[in-house]
């Protein structure tokens, strides 16, 4: 599979986790919510919730090899046929953790 993995965890959840003590699982499943909406609205998956972080994925369409993802990182930029490929799913990663922040900034819930 040749994919773009990403991973974002919660910053000072430890600090959260004292402060909030029974609170903190809504306080997680409130950022879980956000993270798992816009990682699907943006074509990828959350793969993977350990406690505080999240492994998130976006895979390549099958006909994209790791030699075409290798070849545009030698060369600094893609072109052919998969190059639309390999340019799309990584905008749709990169803009998923712009949202991502966005959302969380702007959450009434997690403000509160």
């Amino acid at each position: 599979m040749v994919a773009i993995f990403g991973f974002c965890d919660i910053r000072q959840f430890t600090d959260a986790t004292e402060i909030l003590q029974e609170g903190v699982m809504e306080f997680v499943n409130s950022i879980a919510q956000i993270v798992h909406m816009e990682v699907a609205l943006h074509g990828g998956s959350a793969n993977k919730n350990i406690g505080d972080a999240f492994l998130l994925v976006w895979k390549f369409p099958k006909e994209v090899t790791p030699d075409d993802i290798k070849e545009g990182c030698n060369r600094g930029h893609y072109s052919g046929v998969r190059s639309e490929d390999v340019q799309d799913t990584a905008d749709k990663a990169l803009a998923t953790f712009v949202v991502i922040c966005a959302m969380l900034k702007k959450s009434a819930r997690l403000r509160a």
